[in-house]
């Protein structure tokens, strides 16, 4: 993982996979959502927002998928990854079981790195 942006509340770290996919964290280890104060939940959510139009703007994917478990990093995260028909899970989780081999033909991350730290910025 590669942290991409962090500020005095969150945090956001790519997860190298074939498919365009970050992690937003809270910096205090926050077990559960609802332990998180309200003004840093509303915030976790803009940003969520946020990362959630760049990657539908920049990717054009077919789906965005959004989770949050916690079971094996037991502390606030939402996994942010953009989905297409023909890559290698759809239409299941990431998690779950690879559908067929695919190779993305995707503009870079790097790219998509700066166009959501300028849009970050502006919240």
């Amino acid at each position: 993982m590669e942290r991409i942006y962090e500020d005095s509340d969150l945090y956001i770290e790519w997860e190298r996979a074939d498919i365009p996919w970050v992690k937003i964290f809270t910096r205090e280890p926050f077990k559960e959502l609802t332990e998180c104060p309200d003004a840093l939940r509303s915030r976790l959510w803009r940003v969520y927002e946020t990362v959630e139009k760049a990657m539908i703007d920049y990717f054009r994917p077919d789906k965005i998928n959004m989770a949050s478990f916690g079971n094996y990093v037991p502390r606030v995260h939402i996994h942010v990854m953009a989905r297409f028909e023909n890559d290698t899970h759809f239409p299941e989780p990431m998690w779950g079981k690879k559908q067929r081999e695919s190779r993305l033909d995707l503009p870079d991350f790097e790219g998509f790195e700066k166009l959501l730290l300028r849009r970050l910025k502006t919240l």
